[in-house]
């Protein structure tokens, strides 16, 4: 059973891990550049300030995430 167990729960932090590399990736860069011209018309109908905060918001979520489930994760190896 732990063996199942342990291997769903990296399953989930790898599934998470690169959910979290992919938002950070699509967040807008604070400094002006080339791309902010690019997503500035990408993101015109959306609002890049709702866009922003909604990004951020799930930037935060997923990295409490990934610390409980490498928590749960290490309890889980411990009673192996």
């Amino acid at each position: 059973m732990t063996n199942i167990s342990i291997t769903i729960f990296s399953l989930f932090i790898i599934v998470t891990c690169i959910l979290f590399i992919l938002v950070i990736l699509i967040q807008n860069p604070k400094k002006e550049s080339i791309n902010q011209y690019f997503m500035e018309k990408n993101f015109r109908f959306f609002g890049i300030k709702r866009t922003n905060t909604f990004l951020e918001n799930i930037t935060w979520f997923l990295s409490i995430v990934i610390f409980f489930l490498i928590f749960i994760f290490n309890f889980l190896l411990k009673t192996k």
